[in-house]
């Protein structure tokens, strides 16, 4: 097998992957949804995740500014 056939295997092998977590976190995201959560409440669940690693102070950043959005959108949606 050449690396061109190996590189198209493993990009095929990541595009199923995306698509089954994408299916994944859209079942998912239904069961949240359902028991009363919101994606703004995954958010702050995967921040808090992402701050354990203090490396990783501007990914935090950039997920609180995102939830901090989110939260915006939904209460300016809902007037």
């Amino acid at each position: 097998m050449n690396l061109e056939s190996i590189t198209g295997i493993r990009h095929g092998l990541q595009d199923c992957r995306r698509d089954g977590l994408t299916q994944f976190f859209n079942e998912f995201m239904t069961v949240l949804i359902a028991e009363g959560y919101t994606f703004e409440d995954l958010l702050d669940a995967i921040t808090s995740w992402v701050a354990l690693n203090p490396e990783l102070e501007d990914v935090v950043k950039h997920l609180e500014d995102a939830e901090q959005k989110m939260r915006l959108f939904r209460s300016q949606s809902s007037v």
